[in-house]
C-alpha cells in the first residue's frame, strides 16, 4: 500500500507542469493584446493609430497555421520550449529597459514579443498534445488528486490573464500616482520590469517541474485530431469565413473601443477611469465573467443541443455592445457599478462565442487541435482584424454613444446576412 501511494503521489505531483506551462504561455500574449493598447494611448498615440498598431500585433497569431509543421517537429522537445521562454524573458527585460525610447521602438519590441509568444503557444500546445493526447474533462475519484488536466490548463491560462491584465495594470496605476512627477513611460517601465521578473520566476519553476515530472501514465499523441468539418474546402470555407466575420463584427468593433471609452476624459465623452478601475473591472471581473460565459454556453449546448441553442447564443453575442451604450447614458458611479456593466458585457460575449464554435472548427479543420486551443485563436483573430482597425477610425469621427449604438445595430444586420447566406448555401 505504501509503494502504491508513493507511485500515485509521484504521478499526481507531475500534473503541475501543465499549470506553469500555460501560465508562461499566456502572460506575453495578454501583454500585446490588452495591456499594450493602454500603454500606447497613455504615451500619446492617437486612437486610430493605437488600434491599428495593436491589431497588427495579431499577425503572428494569424500566421500560426503556417508555422504548425516545424512546431510539430520541435514541440516534442523541452529544449525549444525553455529556449523560447528564455528569449521571451530577455525581450521583456529589454522592452522594460528601452520603453522610453519612443513609440515606434515600443511597437518594434511589442511585435517581437507577439511573434515569440505565438511561437511558444504552438510549441506548448504541441508538447501538451504529444504527452497527454486529447483527453476530455473528467475526475478520477480513485486517485488522491483531482485528475482534470484540461481544467488545470484553462484555469492557469485565465489566472495568468488576471495577473497581467488585472494586477499589472493596477500596479502601474499605483506607480503613476507615486511617480506623478515623472513621465508616464517611467511607470510603465517599472511595471514591465515586474512582469519580466514574474515571467522569469514562472519559467524557472516550469523548468524545475518539467525536470521532475514523471512520464508514466501519459500517452503520446500520434497523428492529428479530426474535428467537425475537416472536409470543408474551397468556396464553402470562404462562405463560412464571411459568416464568422459578420457574427464577430460587433465584438471586433468593441474589442478596443471599450478600453478607449474607459480611458477617455469625461469632457471627451469617456468615463475617465483610472488604471486601477480598468484593471479590476476589465482585467479581473471581466476575465472571470468571460470564462463563466464560455462554460455556461457549453453546458447549455450539451443540455439542449447545439442546433437549438445556436440562435439564442448568437443573439447574446450581439447584445454585448448594449452594455457600453447604456454606460454612455447611465455612467457607473464607482468601480463596483463599472464591474457590473463589465460582467454583463463579458458574460454575453462568452455565451455568444459558443455559437461560433462549430464554424471555427469547420474552418480550422486539422490546423487547430480542438482539445487544446478552445477559442481557435488564428481563425478568430483573422475575422476580428478588420473590424478592430475600423473601430479606431470610426471613434475619431463619432461620439461614443453613436459608436456603441451603431455597433449594436450591426448585430441584426449581421444576423440577416448570415441567414441569407445559409439559405443560399442550402439551395
Amino acid at each position: 500500500m505504501t509503494g502504491l501511494a508513493r507511485k500515485k503521489g509521484n504521478r499526481n505531483s507531475g500534473e503541475w507542469w501543465i499549470a506553469t506551462l500555460f501560465a508562461t504561455n499566456e502572460i506575453p500574449s495578454v501583454m500585446v493584446t490588452f495591456v499594450a493598447l493602454i500603454m500606447l494611448l497613455q504615451m500619446g498615440m492617437g486612437v486610430s493609430g493605437s488600434t491599428m498598431c495593436i491589431a497588427l500585433l495579431l499577425l503572428p497569431w494569424i500566421g500560426q497555421p503556417f508555422m504548425r509543421r516545424p512546431a510539430q517537429v520541435l514541440g516534442a522537445s523541452r529544449f525549444w520550449l525553455h529556449l523560447t521562454e528564455l528569449l521571451l524573458t530577455l525581450v521583456l527585460m529589454l522592452f522594460a529597459l528601452t520603453i522610453r525610447h519612443g513609440i515606434w521602438w515600443t511597437m518594434f519590441m511589442l511585435f517581437g514579443i507577439s511573434s515569440l509568444s505565438a511561437w511558444h503557444d504552438l510549441l506548448a500546445r504541441t508538447y501538451y498534445m504529444n504527452r497527454i493526447g486529447f483527453e476530455p474533462v473528467r475526475i478520477r475519484i480513485d486517485s488522491g488528486f483531482a485528475h482534470i488536466r484540461p481544467v488545470l490548463r484553462i484555469f492557469s491560462t485565465y489566472m495568468a490573464t488576471v495577473l497581467t491584465y488585472g494586477l499589472m495594470i493596477m500596479a502601474v496605476g499605483v506607480l503613476q500616482i507615486y511617480f506623478r512627477q515623472r513621465p508616464v513611460s517611467y511607470s510603465w517601465s517599472l511595471g514591465c520590469y515586474i512582469l519580466a521578473g514574474t515571467y522569469m520566476f514562472l519559467s524557472l519553476v516550469n523548468i524545475l517541474l518539467f525536470r521532475n515530472h514523471k512520464m508514466a501514465g501519459e500517452s503520446k499523441f500520434e497523428g492529428t485530431l479530426h474535428t467537425h468539418g475537416v472536409g470543408t474546402r474551397g468556396l464553402d470555407r470562404v462562405w463560412q469565413s464571411v459568416m464568422l466575420t459578420l457574427l464577430l463584427m460587433p465584438q471586433g468593433l468593441m474589442f478596443y473601443s471599450r478600453t478607449v471609452f474607459l480611458l477617455a476624459r469625461p469632457e471627451n465623452g469617456g468615463l475617465g477611469c483610472t488604471l486601477q478601475d480598468i484593471g479590476f473591472a476589465q482585467g479581473t471581473i471581466g476575465v472571470i465573467s468571460f470564462l463563466f460565459g464560455i462554460t455556461l454556453g457549453l453546458a447549455l449546448q450539451r443540455k439542449y443541443g447545439e442546433r437549438n441553442m445556436r440562435w439564442p447564443l448568437t443573439v447574446c453575442l450581439g447584445l454585448s455592445p448594449l452594455a457600453y451604450f447604456m454606460m454612455t447614458f447611465l455612467p457607473p458611479r464607482g468601480v463596483w457599478s463599472l464591474s457590473v456593466y463589465t460582467f454583463i458585457a463579458q458574460l454575453l460575449f462568452g455565451l455568444g462565442l459558443n455559437a461560433c464554435r462549430r464554424i471555427t472548427e469547420s474552418i480550422s479543420g486539422e490546423r487547430v487541435l480542438r482539445g487544446v486551443n478552445l477559442l481557435h485563436i488564428p481563425v478568430i483573430s483573422s475575422c476580428l482584424l478588420l473590424s478592430m482597425v475600423a473601430s479606431g477610425i470610426m471613434l475619431e469621427h463619432m461620439s461614443f454613444s453613436s459608436f456603441f449604438l451603431a455597433d449594436a445595430l450591426c448585430a441584426p444586420l449581421a444576423w440577416l446576412m448570415v441567414f441569407i447566406i445559409e439559405s443560399f448555401r442550402k439551395q
